[in-house]
């Protein structure tokens, strides 16, 4: 039995010899770590065994961890930068490879000219350049660095020195069992003639010097993966961020966008994908462990160094398993066994700036619901990144064709969205750090700083000269114009209602403007101008016991319906969804219609009643319910519809089952049918005078509107996952509009 007959997975393992690995690799390493203690006389005879069974045991750790990086059945850790793999790699592997004896028989069974029998591709012949690179390495300055998915890489110094200094170097060892696939050992010794870029000015691509059937040489890059920088800066268990996108981040970022992590770690992306790009290159196995993140001077910002370019045998199925932790990075097109294009790193770029945000997301590839709760641009961008059908990418971010580079134009996308979403956090109190603190501060906002919000977008876009694009304005001179009415109606609505409560109490309401507006009317001293004259003759205004139930009513309508909106429907629209899409075009404009009149809701329902005749309001209480039902109904259609046809269109984009914001909001619509049924029954009793219990049902309304409705239902969690789900829906229909007309991106070069 050699080393290149040894099964790669548990189960054969098992069978075969009828011992399991963990059995095995245990005996091994008692002998090997043994060896040195015993006599000279003893070590001396057995010099030659002892280095081949450290490389057997090596090579027994190695197909360890590969089968279960491939067939993950626990957590991944940090031994071999993949996972934990059942063993301390600083006391077996490291102490393994530091033994001359060992490293005299990787040296020997990974010559250049080591002949590896069993298929053709042992005829390939080892270039002068390959044979002369491995000569040079000084093997006595090799040590262990880490566990790869079909490796083991080692990192050392050649033995000649360059301008003065010696390079380090990294030898990437392929496992000698998976030299029986003819794919691996051609791929392989093909790597350096594929990825060797002759220039060394490439700061973000790992320099190859030589590749043969069996190993690849490059530079040694000093500094951690991406997913371990991430996980050590989110303090997170190592491996988790590649290993389990679903972790809940701690503290802030469990609930918010790390935007200046985004916008540091985003950007270094997108240079590095510049640069591959300049290098002719595609990547196609982006991922965390595949991004070297190397630290320069302090508060220098991290570089990105790719490494281990080209499809992963798992998914040319070469190699058996489901794909590992990072399969979640790899384009569906990889997955079932396909070639990359030009569009395929696009789908792991997006990926990847979901990792980096922080945002805890699913395996399906969606984009997490933290990036729609907050502001859906940088959603969208991302959306155009990652739809699982390559031609679908890129629908409405559409660079210019070839020649112009592809990525300085997304790089100056994912700029112009990251400041529009950056815009919406100024000013905002849940920049507060306490949550409970933050969360009260929120309440004491009825329009929950939208107006403000919409302000800086619109700001941000007319500085970008986006605010009229057809793709990327998303209707922003609109949203802002419907926030700003709506607030200035609240403020209206909300200063009368204040006045006429002050006129009940008796207190002093008059300033100077209502003084001078009175002598020049000649309106009396206890008369408001103009207003006064709408009130009807059985209306008093000094009756504060007979009008607390309007006033109390009104205020809460007031509150609910300045937070309904601005804090639901103030930065979404369907009208993204255009006007050729049939029944849900109408559902659209029908939705536009009732949220933009929500704007005003209030202002319309409060004040009549409190103007004109006081006893209306248990008759504009059932209506205003009423409204808020159709509202909701309206909106919910439209977004069902679109991700019904999101998902018969097979948009990847749209969750596969629920969508749990929708749920949520599904329940409101009979809840506000009930409610406005139960309102409009009491209501016209005591407006016929036929129920007393005045007080107790207005005290009812007034506290189902402020407890249920402002606080619970229009606040936190719970209006971000609305939120959330009508964005979602918002957006696929945005996507099926231009895949219906047709708009793909033009083709670039190599598609």
């Amino acid at each position: 039995m050699t080393l290149l007959q040894l099964p790669t997975d548990a189960q054969s393992f098992l069978s075969l010899f009828e011992r399991s690995w963990d059995s095995v690799v245990d005996d091994l390493h008692g002998w090997c770590g043994g060896f040195r203690a015993r006599p000279e006389s003893v070590q001396r005879p057995l010099e030659t065994v002892f280095g081949h069974l450290g490389l057997l045991l090596i090579t027994l750790v190695s197909l360890r961890h590969s089968d279960e990086y491939r067939h993950p059945r626990k957590e991944v850790g940090p031994d071999g930068g993949h996972g934990q793999t059942g063993h301390d790699c600083d006391s077996l592997c490291v102490p393994l490879v530091r033994d001359p004896a060992v490293r005299r028989a990787i040296a020997e069974h990974y010559s250049p000219d080591a002949w590896i029998p069993g298929h053709d591709t042992s005829e390939i012949e080892p270039s002068a350049s390959a044979r002369s690179e491995w000569n040079s390495i000084d093997f006595d300055t090799v040590r262990f660095h880490r566990h790869g998915t079909t490796s083991f890489i080692l990192a050392g110094y050649p033995a000649g020195a360059a301008h003065g200094r010696r390079r380090q170097l990294a030898l990437k060892c392929l496992v000698y069992p998976f030299l029986q696939v003819p794919t691996i050992v051609r791929n392989t010794a093909e790597y350096y003639s594929k990825y060797g870029v002759p220039s060394r000015d490439l700061r973000h691509l790992v320099q190859i010097w030589a590749s043969s059937a069996s190993w690849i040489l490059m530079d040694y890059v000093p500094g951690e993966t991406l997913a371990e920088h991430l996980d050590r800066r989110r303090g997170n268990t190592p491996g988790s961020a590649s290993a389990d996108r679903t972790t809940r981040r701690p503290a802030a970022a469990a609930r918010e966008i790390e935007i200046d992590v985004l916008a540091d770690l985003g950007r270094e992306l997108f240079a590095a994908m510049a640069e591959l790009e300049q290098a002719g290159l595609r990547h196609c196995d982006l991922s965390p462990s595949n991004i070297i993140v190397a630290s320069g001077e302090e508060g220098a910002r991290p570089s990105f160094i790719f490494i281990d370019l080209g499809v992963n045998y798992l998914y040319t199925h070469a190699l058996p398993g489901i794909g590992g932790p990072d399969a979640t990075y790899v384009a569906p097109e990889l997955r079932a066994g396909g070639t990359g294009t030009n569009r395929t790193d696009l789908y792991s770029v997006g990926q990847l700036l979901v990792a980096i945000s922080g945002a805890p997301g699913g395996s399906d590839g969606t984009v997490p619901d933290l990036f729609y709760a907050e502001t859906p641009v940088m959603a969208r961008f991302i959306e155009d990144l990652v739809d699982g059908e390559p031609t679908r990418r890129l629908l409405l971010f559409r660079p210019d064709p070839p020649p112009a580079p592809l990525y300085p134009q997304l790089r100056r996308f994912f700029d112009e969205e990251l400041a529009a979403m950056a815009a919406t956090r100024r000013g905002r109190v849940g920049q507060v750090r306490i949550r409970w603190l933050a969360a009260l501060l929120d309440l004491f906002m009825p329009l929950a700083g939208a107006p403000a919000r919409q302000w800086q977008v619109w700001r941000i876009r007319r500085s970008q000269g986006l605010y009229r694009h057809p793709r990327r304005s998303m209707h922003i001179r609109w949203l802002l114009t419907a926030s700003w009415l709506s607030a200035a109606a609240w403020y209206v609505a909300a200063t009368v209602l204040v006045t006429w409560w002050l006129r009940d109490l008796g207190w002093d309401w008059g300033n100077q403007a209502i003084a001078f507006l009175q002598q020049a009317t000649g309106t009396p001293s206890d008369r408001f101008p103009y207003l006064d004259d709408l009130r009807q003759p059985d209306y008093p205004i000094s009756d504060f016991a007979e009008n607390l139930p309007v006033r109390m009513v009104g205020l809460s309508f007031l509150l609910v319906g300045a937070r309904y909106y601005q804090n639901l429907f103030a930065g979404l629209t369907p009208l993204v969804a255009g006007l050729r899409q049939g029944w849900l075009s109408l559902l659209a404009i029908v939705a536009e219609l009732h949220m933009r009149l929500f704007a005003v809701a209030a202002f319309l329902l409060v004040l009549p009643p409190t103007l004109v005749q006081g006893r209306w309001w248990s008759v504009f209480t059932p209506v205003g319910v009423l409204f808020v039902f159709i509202c909701n109904w309206s909106c919910l259609s439209f977004a069902r519809l679109a991700l019904r046809r999101a998902k018969a269109a097979q948009l990847s984009t749209v969750p596969a089952g629920r969508v749990a914001g929708l749920d949520a909001f599904s329940g409101w619509t009979p809840s506000a049918a009930f409610y406005a049924v139960t309102c409009g029954v009491i209501g016209t009793l005591i407006y016929l005078d036929l129920v007393k219990d005045v007080y107790v049902y207005a005290g009812a309304v007034t506290a189902i509107n402020t407890v249920l409705f402002y606080v619970i239902k229009c606040s936190g969690r719970s209006a971000a996952d609305v939120r959330t789900g009508l964005g979602r829906a918002f957006l696929a229909a945005e996507r099926l509009r231009y895949a219906a007309e047709g708009r793909v991106p033009r083709p670039r070069v190599g598609d």
